[in-house]
């Protein structure tokens, strides 16, 4: 976690304190805010530790579950105050947010750095292949209950909510699904061997380093023919991962080791240095109960603040004469997600355009087939039922970032402008939603 998000927790501790005095909720939704960052912060790292003890898999099915822990949370507990219209707003925000806002600024941060980006167009199609499951999902409850209410239809809310119930399922089957696919490569039997290698795994740790080169020596070891493809991959990752991690956090056995010619790397997999660096990644690696800790503990403190932030909205809309939807759409989506959003443009900088759509669109995905129907089926025990039924505006903006996103990853690379693009359709969307609201029909 970066260091200048620990002084934001001094507001963790004063929006709790605050809480029991009578102050402008302004002042105390803005400190509220600032607190929960750095605490959604505190979850990724708890995740991350934890994830060093689990393996891979288990690993990427706790990023995946704790991603949006924070806006599952202010969720939940905004439903509990009949706060429908925010939690509404705050869905299709999140998923927005990422896929227009954080990527737009990524693309272009990267885009002016480096230039042109490229990265795999293969994974880009999966994305935008459930987006539009999202689309679906999210789009058909709301045609219905529109059709309905022309026709004159009898029992049309009660019907819709049914509808969301049944769509909120199959929403977390797709979501089952994906996880079964991207984390457990269920039924990914893959083609050739380069095809089977994925170097973007764990680039941040020497242990990534030590897997590649041992896959490296197994790669030499057969003799199996075309494999130079393979070998240039590997020396072309292990040259990138060095490259980004030169300021210290990778081993320095593991780093002499990845720079030397192929002969020495070959030569130093079994011998000192790579012993060396396994040990001392061993002696490295975060406690679990430190994970653990981390976790549960920044989770209740999200809880808490999460309490009082929401309880502070309505006044705050009305201090400002902001509608609720507008703050759901813009500002709980930007407190939840900022953190995330630092570490997705760190990634463009470092050019791993790759790891820039799966934080990204990964993230919104996430949202629209874990989060969303959590909080449909969640609402069966709140005073105030959650519908999938949305905004005729705020879906017609979700399909064209559906559009757009497909179209500007469809050829395997990004330029500045096509991020830019993005931000500007998230701009269009938030001043009309500021200025008209985002009333249903």
């Amino acid at each position: 976690m970066p260091r200048w998000l620990y002084f934001l927790l001094f507001f963790s501790v004063l929006a709790f304190v605050l809480s029991f005095f009578t102050i402008p909720p302004l002042l105390l939704f803005v400190i509220a805010a600032l607190g929960i960052i750095p605490l959604a912060a505190l979850i990724g790292q708890g995740v991350e530790d934890v994830a060093e003890h689990t393996g891979e898999k288990i690993g990427g099915l706790l990023f995946a579950t704790f991603g949006n822990a924070t806006e599952l949370i202010i969720g939940i507990l905004a439903l509990s105050k009949g706060l429908v219209e925010v939690v509404s707003a705050s869905i299709i925000g999140s998923i927005l947010g990422n896929a227009l806002l954080v990527l737009g600024i990524a693309v272009c941060v990267g885009g002016f750095k480096h230039g042109r980006q490229e990265f795999d167009a293969r994974s880009a199609n999966q994305y935008s292949s459930l987006f539009a499951l999202c689309i679906g999902g999210l789009l058909l409850p709301t045609v219905a209950e529109l059709l309905a209410s022309h026709t004159h239809q009898a029992q049309i809310i009660e019907r819709g909510v049914l509808l969301s119930d049944f769509i909120a399922i199959l929403l977390l089957v797709g979501y089952v699904a994906s996880i079964l696919y991207s984390v457990f490569r269920v039924g990914d039997k893959g083609g050739s061997e380069e095809e089977e290698f994925e170097p973007l795994l764990g680039p941040r740790s020497e242990v990534a380093i030590l897997r590649l080169l041992s896959y490296r020596q197994h790669v030499l070891a057969n003799g199996k023919k075309g494999k130079t493809g393979v070998l240039k991959s590997i020396d072309k990752t292990l040259n990138a991962i060095v490259t980004h991690e030169a300021n210290g956090k990778v081993a320095p056995e593991a780093v002499a080791v990845a720079t030397s010619s192929p002969e020495k790397v070959v030569a130093a997999i079994s011998g000192q240095q790579v012993t060396a660096a396994g040990k001392e990644h061993e002696q490295a690696r975060p406690s679990l109960w430190k994970g653990l800790f981390l976790l549960i503990g920044a989770t209740i403190g999200v809880g808490i603040l999460s309490e009082i932030l929401v309880g502070s909205i309505e006044p705050m809309a009305e201090v400002l004469h902001w509608n609720s939807a507008f703050v759901g759409l813009i500002f709980l989506p930007l407190i939840g997600g900022l953190p995330e959003y630092f570490n997705t443009i760190s990634m463009a900088l470092d050019k791993r355009m790759g790891m820039v759509l799966a934080a990204s669109a990964g993230s919104s995905i996430q949202i629209a087939l874990l989060m969303a129907p959590i909080l449909v089926l969640v609402s069966l025990f709140m005073p105030v039922r959650l519908d999938l039924v949305f905004s005729i505006l705020e879906l017609g903006v979700l399909a064209l970032a559906t559009f757009l996103f497909s179209e500007i990853t469809k050829d395997g690379e990004l330029v500045w402008l096509e991020g830019f693009l993005l931000i500007l359709l998230y701009a269009m969307m938030g001043g009309t939603v500021f200025m008209f609201g985002s009333a249903r029909f």
